[in-house]
């Protein structure tokens, strides 16, 4: 019961238990979080074939991380070292849960370096939110789920 094909469909999971932490304090107002790997490829000419072949030859991390306003936490975090000239660079973790999958997946993003900071963005009737794009140097899966458990 509750199959369909090769997995159980109870075994989705559903945004609503994810959570966010920067620098080990969680961000309870954070709405979602996505972050990607674009795998950076050279042509490599190749006699004897009429397709086009590639070389892997690194990668870059990005991502963004929507929050509802409730503070000016990234403007806290942000901007004193923007105006300074510096960086701020720090690490972001996602943690991915629900009750219905019985797993939990967690990702470190290491070398996280925000793209822009917005300073006002609001409107009557309106519900405040931010979202912030960012890069990052590297990646670490501290706890995953098992394809074999679905």
């Amino acid at each position: 019961m509750g199959r369909t094909g090769n997995y159980n469909e109870e075994k989705t999971m559903y945004g609503n238990f994810g959570a966010v932490f920067i620098e080990d304090s969680q961000v309870n107002e954070a709405t979602g979080l996505q972050a990607k790997c674009k795998i950076n490829k050279v042509e490599v000419p190749m006699c004897g074939t009429m397709s086009k072949k590639y070389k892997h030859v690194g990668w870059d991390g990005s991502g963004t991380l929507t929050m509802n306003k409730v503070s000016t936490r990234m403007g806290l975090l942000i901007a004193e070292n923007m105006k300074a000239g510096k960086e701020t660079v720090c690490t972001i973790i996602s943690k991915m849960s629900d009750p219905g999958n019985g797993g939990t997946e967690r990702v470190r993003l290491n070398g996280v370096k925000f793209d822009e900071l917005t300073l006002i963005d609001w409107s009557a009737g309106k519900l405040g939110t931010e979202s912030i794009p960012f890069t990052f140097e590297d990646f670490d899966y501290l706890d995953t789920i098992d394809p074999s458990t679905i």
